[in-house]
């Protein structure tokens, strides 16, 4: 995947956690326990054999330092097999 910052390639990985992975709307004094974040979100979340991996892939560009990650719970395998 292209960076649509600079252009340059992105490498793909992975954001994890073993407490789950949550963008909230604000800063939190406890990260692991998003209650009282203003509007929250669960990514990486997939269940699988009895437990929950807390993981989301994601593509991070080495020179603009930032990272993107698509939280609809498809793989880009998965997808680019469609």
């Amino acid at each position: 995947m292209k960076c649509p910052y600079c252009g340059k390639e992105m490498t793909l990985g992975y954001i994890q956690n073993r407490d789950g992975v949550y963008w909230t709307e604000k800063k939190l004094p406890v990260p692991a326990l998003p209650l009282g974040g203003g509007e929250t979100l669960a990514v990486g979340r997939e269940q699988s054999c009895g437990y929950t991996n807390q993981r989301v892939e994601a593509w991070n560009c080495w020179t603009c330092k930032k990272i993107l990650i698509d939280y609809d719970g498809e793989s880009s395998s998965e997808t680019e097999q469609k």
